[in-house]
């Protein structure tokens, strides 16, 4: 195994001299922007035209999948619109560098799903509370089972709610140069919970396939997979590996606290991220972000191999894979309007314990 000297190899203060971090729309981009609010508004789609938006969108996607893996945007006018009409943009705004992926969240089962399967409103709605409520936990560095993660903010806390970022490529080079043995068995296969199958599935950490590093990363799925009958038990560098992973990503990470109208996109296959615990607030301060995830048309080849198939669905360039049940009879850009079956109802439920609930070490 050797270093990896890649743009997506970068610390925290690297990301000041990259042109798309801190990124200021222009009055031209943000009129656009605003124009594209009213053509929605009038339910005509096909009215709105991104003329230096959609160059400055293009430059991002490069970004994304060649460059650091993350980038922010700044200055998109949230405090103009409501809710709905921001849901719409954000939207929009993804469909234009790829194809929007059905995530799992707690309005799967309302009226409206078929919208709100492509949007998760992130906001607390109890400090840690169960009923499937959305709390305000903290979670780890960790990444989502989407090729490309969309955060518009909305509202920001008053105290807390801070995102935190890091490059998995980094990572992997200071723990090769430190744990190479470590380093090496992440690239092995551990056991994760897992949709199907018997429960579980032997996904690795790292992988690299095409001269190109791909990652999934939670602290949580493979340490609930001991609890289910017949899955192997993680190795003691496993253990540490996990462990490890989150030290060293809090060393050469970067922190930032996110503000209304900031735009953040981070590539799940090399970059990390995570968010602290926030006070939950009414009014001004009732932070909310709303998340879009979406397979890039430029998104890399995954390795075509079992364990990829069946936590991907399609391991093929620039295709829907990803989200919730990415196996499902339906693409992952179709929205899922049957009642689920019991399978998937369950593990739906199982998702959303883990993910909204204050579950010890969640990812």
């Amino acid at each position: 195994m050797d270093l990896l000297n890649i743009p997506a190899a970068w610390k925290g203060n690297d990301l000041i001299n990259s042109k798309y971090w801190n990124y200021q729309l222009t009055p031209a981009e943000i009129a656009e922007i605003e124009a594209a609010i009213q053509s929605l508004k009038g339910s005509d789609p096909e009215a709105i035209q991104f003329n230096q938006l959609r160059k400055t969108l293009e430059a991002i996607s490069e970004e994304l999948e060649n460059g650091k893996g993350v980038v922010l945007l700044k200055g998109i006018p949230v405090e103009q619109y409501s809710e709905a009409e921001l849901t719409e943009l954000h939207l929009t705004l993804c469909r234009q560098m790829g194809i929007l992926i059905r995530q799992s969240n707690i309005d799967f089962n309302s009226p409206s799903r078929e919208t709100t399967q492509f949007v998760t409103y992130i906001r607390a709605e109890a400090a840690s509370s169960g009923d499937g409520k959305q709390s305000n936990d903290a979670y780890k560095l960790h990444t989502d089972r989407y090729d490309a993660l969309s955060l518009l903010c909305v509202k920001q806390a008053r105290v807390g709610g801070e995102n935190g970022l890091a490059s998995a490529v980094t990572i992997y080079n200071e723990m090769l140069k430190s744990h190479p043995k470590i380093a090496e068995e992440l690239f092995q296969g551990m056991p994760w919970l897992f949709e199907g199958e018997n429960g579980w599935i032997s996904y690795p950490i790292w992988y690299i396939h095409n001269g190109k590093f791909t990652t999934q990363l939670s602290s949580t799925y493979p340490r609930l997979s001991q609890f289910v009958e017949g899955a192997p038990r993680l190795s003691e560098n496993h253990k540490e590996g996990l462990d490890l992973l989150q030290t060293i990503g809090n060393k050469v990470g970067v922190t930032l606290t996110l503000e209304p109208g900031d735009w953040l996109m981070v590539n799940n296959h090399i970059v990390y991220h995570a968010r602290s615990s926030w006070k939950i607030e009414s009014g001004d301060y009732d932070r909310l972000l709303l998340r879009v995830c979406f397979s890039p048309s430029n998104s890399r080849e995954l390795p075509d191999t079992h364990a990829f198939r069946a936590m991907w669905g399609s391991v093929a360039a620039g295709q829907p894979r990803g989200g919730f049940l990415p196996n499902h009879k339906l693409s992952p850009d179709q929205a899922i309007n049957e009642p689920l079956s019991e399978t998937e109802s369950y593990w739906l439920d199982r998702y959303l314990k883990v993910r909204w609930v204050g579950v010890p070490q969640t990812k």
